[in-house]
């Protein structure tokens, strides 16, 4: 009496296991593939720190992903599409075609037709845009993981031109800017660091500005490019030219 069988599952009174391991059972795994380290860092401990994502494993490099995948097996692959080595495209074919991850979310800072398209007939599942916040990106883990395809409403207009039977063309070039909504130079330099998915903490840190600053900018970045999210700014940045 009192006694368990070695490697037997304690549960409550009423058959249920205790709640930590149902959470682990019920963990989504996760593998991210970024060559940026602090913006792996920033999004891995955003992962760990919901207590329903388990990292299944993190790759800087196309090769060092092909080699963890086999391995990992992951729920859902988020992966970048520019790594030092190579195109995340390959990647995202190579994991689905070889049945590697179970769903493939792309996390980008390009929003162009081109590269939007090219990943999903390359088989990736959703299409996110780094500058997102930390919930945006937990909310499209789980939407992926649930068989849905998330993607950020600054390039859904892409796959609505897909589904209409256009063919995808070459980026569009930079759209004329007025000179009262042109961005400084400050405002540019921060721009790109929300683009890579940087906190005004850390780009005061490397702009050697204080966070009051940054978020003074981040609003006049907003009302130049006529955005109101993190998301949006990214893209139309890019549509302009900045990025």
């Amino acid at each position: 009496m009192g006694s368990e069988l070695p490697g037997a599952r304690r549960r409550t009174c009423d058959g249920a296991e205790p709640t930590r391991q149902r959470r682990s059972f019920l963990a989504i795994r996760v593998f991210l593939v970024e060559d940026d380290v602090r913006v792996a860092a920033s999004v891995l401990e955003g992962l760990r720190a919901t207590g329903h994502i388990e990292v299944a494993g993190h790759a800087p490099t196309l090769a060092q992903a092909r080699a963890a995948l086999r391995q990992a097996r992951p729920e859902v692959l988020l992966a970048d599409l520019q790594l030092p080595d190579g195109d995340g495209c390959d990647l995202i074919r190579e994991a689905r075609s070889q049945g590697l991850a179970g769903a493939i979310l792309v996390f980008s800072v390009f929003g162009d037709e081109t590269r939007v398209i090219g990943a999903i007939e390359a088989g990736a599942d959703g299409y996110i845009l780094k500058g997102c916040t930390d919930q945006e990106l937990i909310e499209a883990l789980e939407r992926a993981h649930k068989g849905e395809s998330p993607i950020s409403p600054a390039i859904a207009r892409h796959v609505l031109k897909r589904l209409r039977g256009d063919r995808p063309g070459p980026a569009a070039p930079p759209v004329p800017i007025e000179p009262d909504s042109a961005l400084s130079e400050r405002e540019i330099d921060v721009l790109k660091l929300v683009a890579h998915g940087f906190i005004p903490d850390e780009i005061g840190h490397r702009l050697s500005i204080s966070p009051h600053t940054v978020r003074t900018h981040i609003r006049h970045i907003y009302e130049k490019l006529r955005v109101s999210r993190r998301g949006q700014a990214v893209f139309e940045g890019q549509r302009r030219g900045y990025l």
